[in-house]
């Protein structure tokens, strides 16, 4: 029997938890199912296919620490999608509400941010007549109550008519 000399990729592998696969190779060089040439192409094999986490185990930076292995256990940093603008638009549905509630008056960004997402999401919403007529009869809380109302395809022409209302009551 001859004995083990941990390289420096079986100590690299070690360190990252692969003490027990490493084990099982040399298991089965010791019962003479693997030849020693086999047993270092399974380790070669296993530093390879581990590289990128193998060189970036000490690294600290987590931005930078992502491998994109398929194995990887670490979600990577999409830094895009944390920069993207978010609305919450039940926080802008709430400050309409509370404005009128308190100060009996329209919150004229949170009408504006509503209008736009209107605009962005369905863009061949239009003004119909008969709503404006409806509209223009209702009082200045039922229009606000129905501007909280989540747009939706079924309702985007009504909500339509009633932020251009409400623009025109500022």
């Amino acid at each position: 029997m001859f004995s083990f000399f941990k390289s420096a990729k079986e100590k690299q592998l070690e360190k990252l938890g692969y003490q027990l696969l490493i084990e099982s190779y040399k298991e089965k060089v010791k019962t003479k199912e693997w030849t020693k040439k086999e047993f270092s192409q399974a380790i070669d094999d296993l530093y390879n296919e581990k590289k990128a986490i193998v060189s970036n185990a000490s690294n600290i930076n987590v931005a930078t620490r992502q491998s994109f292995d398929d194995d990887e256990t670490m979600v990577p940093l999409n830094l895009q999608n944390i920069q993207q603008e978010f609305i919450d638009y039940d926080f802008i549905y709430s400050s309409l509400i509370f404005e009128y509630n308190n100060y009996k008056r329209i919150h004229t960004k949170a009408l504006n941010e509503l209008t736009r997402y209107l605009n962005n999401h369905f863009p061949d919403a239009v003004i119909n007549e008969e709503d404006t007529q409806k509209i223009s009869a209702k009082e200045l809380k039922e229009l606000i109550n129905e501007a909280s109302n989540p747009i939706k395809d079924s309702n985007k022409n009504y909500l339509k008519a009633v932020f251009n209302e409400l623009q025109k009551r500022l």
